[in-house]
């Protein structure tokens, strides 16, 4: 029994005994009974706190498993980010070159193969275009700037892709910035 232990016990038997022996003296087995019944009450209560120790220690272990488990699962997400802005680079380059010049038709042939390698990595990674045009507007992947009346569209639908959005797994990188029909 520890120190603490034992000095609880005392504290709640000289505390029992005290109030009792105003009312009449205890024998020295029922000293005894009453030191064992605080005892029983003091391990009850000491295994509960066990017990609850011991859970919130599977708990804690369950989380940092969990957030360990994310950590790894997304830690290419700042790089992903950060590669975005060129494509959108390339993307623009590759759309002002005049590819009916020859020499101008073959580096756009070259940065195009560049972009693609890029792409493909960043697709093998887990980075993917968000789908917008002609889809139904959505804020959690869309970030719509203008409106726009046109017939024969129904309301809410993106009419026109102004900068692609990008996703990293199940999370939005950049979101696709559109105009929506109204």
């Amino acid at each position: 029994m520890t120190k603490k232990v034992k000095k609880e016990v005392n504290e709640v038997i000289d505390e029992k005994v005290t109030s009792e022996t105003e009312e009449k003296v205890l024998t020295k087995e029922e000293e005894l009974e009453l030191q064992v019944q605080t005892l029983e009450e003091t391990v009850k209560r000491l295994q509960n706190d066990y017990l609850r120790e011991k859970a919130d220690l599977e708990n804690v272990k369950k989380r940092l498993e969990k957030e360990r488990i994310i950590e790894r699962k997304y830690a290419a997400m700042n790089i992903a980010k950060k590669l975005v802005s060129p494509l959108d680079s390339f993307d623009l380059a590759l759309s002002h070159i005049d590819t009916e010049n020859e020499v101008l038709g073959n580096l756009a042939k070259g940065f195009k193969m560049i972009q693609d390698q890029i792409k493909k990595g960043l697709e093998e990674e887990g980075v993917s275009e968000i789908d917008a045009l002609n889809e139904e507007y959505n804020p959690n992947f869309h970030q719509a700037i203008m409106t726009e009346k046109r017939e024969g569209v129904e309301p809410n639908i993106v009419i026109d892709v102004l900068q692609k959005g990008f996703m990293f797994k199940e999370r939005v990188i950049r979101p696709a910035i559109v105009k929506i029909s109204e």
